[in-house]
């Protein structure tokens, strides 16, 4: 599966959902769910490379394939109508979109800039191309599923 696939599955849930995503909003979306998708299930979710840009974490492929739109919303009738790539993400992705969809790109942004994030550990202002590694992802959204389930668990 590849960033841009996952984009789209992401962009046909919000359209289910009649919301519209800019590309900032879109970026950290696919970022959150690789993370989430990687605490999971210590798997990949895609292979593009993920690198610490001034505004956080960026798939140099999924902004090439979505820079054109700017900071406008990215056009709803542009998002093809039908089932995701696979089925069994559908639940996956809708909770990423439910959680963290109705934050604006910089709101979601900012949160990836918190002290302590994979991308504040690596970002080097004027330094284009560092990749955040895996393991810092990993552990950055292992931290948090631990916390809800240790949030979810009776004393």
């Amino acid at each position: 599966m590849t960033a841009q696939t996952v984009a789209d599955d992401i962009l046909k849930i919000a359209k289910r959902r009649g919301m519209s995503l800019t590309p900032m909003q879109l970026m950290k979306l696919v970022y959150i769910s690789y993370g989430w998708y990687l605490a999971m299930h210590n798997a990949k979710l895609f292979n593009d490379r993920i690198e610490a840009w001034k505004y956080g974490p960026v798939i140099p492929t999924l902004y090439q394939s979505t820079k054109r739109f700017g900071r406008n919303e990215i056009p709803l009738e542009l998002i093809a109508d039908g089932p995701i790539s696979d089925p069994r993400m559908e639940a996956f992705y809708d909770s990423i979109v439910g959680n963290y969809g109705q934050y604006s790109g910089i709101a979601l942004s900012n949160l990836t800039h918190r002290q302590g994030t994979p991308w504040q550990q690596v970002f080097k202002p004027n330094v284009m191309g560092i990749q955040i590694p895996d393991d810092l992802i990993t552990a950055h959204y292992q931290q948090g599923l631990d916390a809800r389930r240790t949030a979810s668990t009776p004393a």
